[in-house]
């Protein structure tokens, strides 16, 4: 007869926790997969049709889960409606400090958060939070609390580009951020309906080409290099799993 070695029994116990662990952490990521998924294909039926003309069922027709895995993540369709909105704006308190950290003055900033806006407004998962707020589903946060929180950000920005003397002294940067976010929301949602379609990565660069001129220094101007700039990659929306 054989005997264990005490140090056989720890290593197998070693061994056994790091496989359960490890088909823990699989079985997370298809759970991850799945809701996403699930908010994609809601986001896409949302933006097309409203939230009020989608029902549960039609969710589930792109094959994005199970009834069963709906229920899992969503309990209601309003949860997910819940979910699409909270997935928009989560991550949005890391786009302008990277902005800064990454750009070399405020103005620059604001260039490159319009950026991550315009690319995110590509996402089917913002698109379905837009039209959820759109559609007043939400008690909270509105459209309404959306568009001033982001023009309280903006404004901050504008104002530092002002206490840096890049704007003209007669720009006001509330109206400034104002301005920008009319802008960009109109533009985003008259494209919507125009056939055949336009690119709001272009809309938006005539914009700022319309725009600095009329609100930045001279100096600020010759000092920056357009050309290149209508050359920029865009920038990942920060949105992926």
């Amino acid at each position: 007869m054989t005997s264990s070695h005490p140090d056989d029994s720890a290593t197998r116990g070693r061994a056994d926790g790091a496989s359960g662990r490890a088909h823990t952490g699989r079985q997370q990521q298809r759970a991850a997969a799945t809701r996403r998924a699930l908010l994609v294909a809601a986001g896409e039926h949302f933006a097309a049709h409203g939230y009020h003309a989608t029902s549960l069922k039609d969710l589930l027709s792109e094959g994005a889960g199970t009834k069963g895995a709906l229920y899992f993540h969503f309990p209601s369709k309003h949860a997910v409606a819940a979910a699409l909105v909270e997935a928009m704006t989560a991550s949005w308190d890391h786009v302008i400090p990277t902005a800064e950290r990454d750009t070399p003055d405020p103005l620059h900033a604001l260039l490159a958060v319009t950026d991550v806006v315009v690319v995110r407004l590509d996402d089917p998962i913002v698109r379905g939070a837009a039209r959820v707020l759109r559609d007043q589903v939400l008690e909270q946060p509105t459209l309404a609390d959306v568009s001033a929180g982001w023009e309280r950000d903006l404004a901050r920005l504008f104002t530092l580009a002002a206490e840096q003397r890049l704007l003209l002294p007669a720009v006001e940067p509330r109206w400034a951020a104002h301005e920008l976010v009319v802008s960009l929301a109109g533009r985003a949602t008259l494209l919507e309906s125009l056939c055949p379609k336009q690119e709001l990565w272009d809309q938006m660069n005539q914009f700022w080409t319309g725009f600095l001129p009329l609100i930045t220094t001279e100096a600020w101007r010759e000092a920056r290099d357009g050309a290149s700039w209508l050359k920029r990659p865009r920038p990942p929306t920060g949105l992926d799993p």
